[in-house]
């Protein structure tokens, strides 16, 4: 068995798991995480800035919260590839917010969520 297809399955599960959960408007958004780990993750701001950017009209176009949460998971996984281990929500949210503010706001409004480290 090939392990995409596996991390896939795993990511469209936990999306679909988690939509009922959505925070209540006094929740605050996880903190950034620190310079230190950023500067470890596996895909560079600009890489994963330059991916969002080439991925946002496509995710903002499905239509519905839950499925854009899910194209954008699938999306951001398939950029970790073969680093999908290392793959931390909180990092890739501090990356994009430093790079990239306005796509990464436009998916999270199109995902229905505060930040990418929910995903």
């Amino acid at each position: 068995m090939r392990v995409r297809p596996v991390l896939v399955w795993a990511g469209l599960a936990a999306v679909l798991a988690l939509t009922g959960c959505k925070a209540s408007a006094t929740d605050e958004a996880a903190p950034a995480a620190p310079a230190a780990a950023q500067a470890d993750a596996p895909i560079s701001a600009e890489a994963l800035c330059a991916h969002l950017k080439k991925e946002a009209p496509r995710i903002e176009a499905v239509g519905s919260e839950v499925g854009a949460m899910a194209q954008l998971t699938v999306s951001i996984a398939n950029l970790y590839g073969d680093h999908v281990d290392q793959l931390d929500g909180d990092v890739v949210d501090a990356q994009a917010l430093k790079t990239c503010p306005d796509v990464r706001a436009e998916l999270t409004k199109a995902a229905g969520i505060k930040s990418l480290a929910e995903l």
